[in-house]
């Protein structure tokens, strides 16, 4: 569900040949929650408006480096122009104050937000749609005991590695992601099955016909 912020501008007068919005006074009036940081959305939609018809001015930076996915203005009778605005809707975190949302797009937005639990996924730019596929698939399997996937990491040569949110770590080889991960379902449905418990903290399926465990006290293969 996308959350929406509703602000409503009072335009009080219009000016210069480029038609620029002069906004004196500003009411705003949240629908619903929202990720961004109030003042600083209201400031940049304010200078996004006043500056949207200048020549060197970019339109599209307030959607990079905002939660500001979409602007829809309506003016009324009255002069008054209503603006709703749709937000990003990030799905992981990547470093340096990076996102991505749900349609693929990478922001940077600017000034605070809510604490937002989300993967973090750290790589190269240029993996970071490989690693969120990766994600996904993973947390599928995941979801079979009920954890929830914390973070994914390719730390360089093909070695990729995961965190949940019971602390356990799992290791796998990029070119094997897939073959792995049937392996891991294998193993996560025999311990259910099973009914055994061994407070696994480490699961490594980097090996062709092994898979290495460890808990807080051993390490084993099985």
């Amino acid at each position: 569900m996308r959350y929406l912020l509703i602000i409503f501008f009072a335009l009080l007068a219009s000016c210069s040949s480029q038609k620029e919005a002069k906004i004196d006074s500003i009411n705003i009036k949240i629908s619903k929650e929202i990720i961004s940081n109030f003042d600083q959305v209201k400031y940049q939609i304010t200078n996004h408006l006043q500056n949207k018809n200048k020549l060197k001015y970019n339109k599209s930076e307030i959607f990079s480096n905002s939660w500001v996915s979409v602007i829809k203005a309506t003016k009324t009778f009255d002069e008054e122009l209503h603006i709703e605005v749709k937000e990003h809707q990030p799905i992981a975190s990547l470093d340096r104050g990076r996102f991505i949302t749900q349609e693929g797009k990478i922001i940077t937005p600017a000034g605070g937000n809510k604490s937002l639990k989300l993967v973090s996924i750290i790589g190269r730019d240029n993996e970071y749609l490989i690693l969120l596929d990766s994600t996904f698939s993973l947390q599928n399997i995941l979801n079979l005991k009920g954890n929830s996937l914390i973070s994914i990491e390719h730390r360089g040569s093909g070695f990729i590695e995961a965190v949940d949110n019971q602390s356990v770590m799992y290791r796998f080889n990029k070119e094997d992601f897939r073959v792995q991960l049937e392996r891991l379902e294998e193993l996560i449905l025999f311990e259910l099955n099973s009914g055994i418990n061994d407070d696994i903290r480490y699961i490594d399926l980097r090996y062709k016909n092994a898979i290495a465990l460890g808990n807080k006290n051993m390490e084993k293969s099985i």
